[in-house]
């Protein structure tokens, strides 16, 4: 009788036991599934884009790597980066949705066209120097953002649209000038349509002149390979003046002309 007690109770502590290590199974499965990101941080990007940037810090729970989303919106379309990385760059994607038309008119518009980037070894540099400006969003520095030093009066959104008085609204475009003390940034946006660039600038007395710098949305204008000239702004105390020869040759055939720029 006593042998089939121990027997009794070995049976039991055998089941409860295999119940256990099912269970510590079942989490270990669940907790170090593939596609299983845990969000380190959430932040806005401010400059990029009139209608925002969000950059997300993800890692991942079955390895030591981790992952930067970045989407930028735009009234024409939106742009997505990946980054997936462990102390260096591992893996990069870049995807571009055009819209058939602005947001605008339609909050749902159809996509259009669809461009991937893969990382490669003819982008590979390109991807890596954003992928450390993405990244450098995330880590605190002791060095402060470089300001460009700027009249503070200047700093503020300028704007103007090309073509306000066509019928057709598929000519006209959003050109805008948007300065902060640590940035400057040109956007176009219309109908298929969406320029981001950052620019360079030298302040001379009530004047800026302006030169391309670097292309923050990928869009590859057929412009810049003609000039990298963004003019100059000036100001009579009265109007804000922009003689842009990059605008001269991407959007009036080559015409000059001056454009009146109303200050936000």
């Amino acid at each position: 009788m006593k042998k089939i007690k121990n027997l009794t109770f070995l049976i039991v502590l055998t089941v409860l036991f295999s119940c256990k290590r099912k269970e510590q199974c079942q989490y270990k499965s669940t907790v170090f599934k593939k596609d299983s990101l845990q969000l380190i941080k959430d932040i806005a990007i401010y400059g990029e884009s009139s209608e925002g940037t969000e950059a997300k810090l993800f890692k991942k729970l079955y390895n030591s790597d981790s992952i930067i989303n970045i989407e930028t919106f735009g009234e024409m379309g939106n742009s997505k980066y990946t980054f997936t990385f462990n102390k260096k760059l591992l893996n990069a994607r870049h995807i571009t949705n055009h819209y058939r038309e602005p947001i605008y008119i339609n909050s749902t518009p159809k996509i259009i066209k669809k461009d991937t980037a893969l990382l490669n070894n003819s982008n590979r540099n390109k991807f890596t120097a954003l992928f450390y400006e993405y990244k450098s969003y995330f880590i605190k520095s002791k060095n402060k953002k470089k300001e460009i030093f700027l009249n503070q009066k200047w700093y503020g959104k300028y704007l103007f649209t090309m073509n306000e008085n066509s019928d057709d609204w598929r000519d006209l475009h959003d050109i805008s000038i948007t300065i902060h003390k640590d940035s400057l940034t040109y956007s176009a946006k219309g109908f298929q349509l969406y320029q981001l660039y950052k620019l360079s600038v030298v302040e001379r007395n009530d004047t800026l002149s302006l030169t391309f710098e670097k292309d923050l949305n990928n869009a590859d204008s057929w412009a810049l390979k003609k000039t990298k000239n963004f003019g100059i702004i000036t100001f009579d105390n009265q109007s804000y003046k922009w003689v842009c020869p990059y605008i001269d040759i991407n959007f009036n055939n080559g015409k000059h002309n001056t454009y009146i720029l109303k200050k936000e």
